[in-house]
Parts: structure tokens; sequence; C-alpha cells
């Protein structure tokens, strides 16, 4: 997404084609990532960790009143659905499956705990190390956000097709995981 300075700071719309099949004539304003963008790399080249940061608090501005409830947070989501189908995982296991230092992800595992979701058992592979196993309320947190998090994910998805978000979803995993 390239943008320009001065007065040609307007882009026509191209998604909209009229039944005649002519291009309309709508312009639409840039919008403020756009011009940080441009400020911050004039040469065009995406600030992608600028768009990142824009749609993780466009997407958390609602997540507490629409999934999280002040149940749970989303940096617990993946811990706990990671337990869920990795029951018996140790912390180590479980901050490589989730890319985390070890110290952050024993942080989740703590509040996970102290809010009923999992609990922790000496492994019984290795007297050394703890297992980790959802609890019946964890069972029922998830159970909510499955109910929760596809009508909150259509509403912050909304100006994209659902290929779109296929996509999106897509380029971001290669992104984060090569």
């Amino acid at each position: 997404m390239k943008a320009s300075r001065g007065s040609d700071s307007q882009r026509p719309a191209d998604s909209n084609q009229g039944q005649t099949g002519k291009q309309p004539r709508v312009r639409a304003r840039l919008s403020s990532s756009n011009m940080i963008e441009a400020e911050l790399d004039p040469s065009g080249t995406p600030v992608l960790g600028l768009y990142l940061h824009v749609a993780y608090v466009m997407l958390m501005s609602s997540f507490a009143e629409k999934v999280g409830h002040g149940e749970i947070t989303p940096n617990l989501i993946g811990a706990l659905a990671l337990v869920r189908r990795t029951p018996g995982t140790n912390q180590s296991s479980l901050a490589r499956q989730l890319g985390l230092e070890r110290a952050t992800v024993g942080e989740q595992v703590s509040r996970l705990i102290e809010r009923g979701f999992l609990r922790r058992e000496i492994s019984p592979r290795d007297g050394r190390s703890y297992a980790l196993y959802i609890t019946p309320n964890g069972e029922r947190m998830l159970e909510k956000l499955r109910e929760r998090i596809p009508p909150h994910e259509r509403q912050v998805g909304a100006r994209l097709t659902l290929a779109e978000r296929k996509q999106l979803r897509e380029l971001l995993d290669k992104f984060v995981y090569g």
C-alpha cells in the first residue's frame, strides 16, 4: 500500500464497479495509517508493524465486551486451547508451541490455574516437571469462546470477504511461522 504526499492524498476506489462495468469516479481519503506510513518510510515500503498494531488495537477494542466478558484475556486463550489439545503437556513444551518465553508462559499458566481453567500435577513421566490439564471450568470457558468468537470475528472482519479473511490468515501464518 503505497502512500503519496502532497495534494495527491486521494486514491480512486477500485472495488465498487457499477453494473455498466465502468470504473466509478469515487475517491477515498487516505487512512491515518497511510499518512503515518508515508512519514515513517517515504519510499513506500510497507510498515507492517504499524498496520499490525492498528489492527490489534481495533480487534481488542471490542474483545473484552464481546468475547472475554472479564473472564479471560486474549493472551490466555492460546495456552488454554493448546493444553486442551495436548493434555499432560508441560510448561516448556507449551512455551515452544506458543513461541513464547518459558517465564511468560509460566505467568499465563499461573493465571489460568488461579481462574480455575487449568490444573497442574506432577508429571507421571517425569517427576521433576509438572503436567498441565484443562479443568471442567476450562472446558466451559472454551465452549463459551466457541460461541463468542465467531460473531466477533465476523463483526471485526466485516470489511473483508470470507476469502479475504482466509487469505489474510494464510499471509499472517506465513509472516509468523515462515
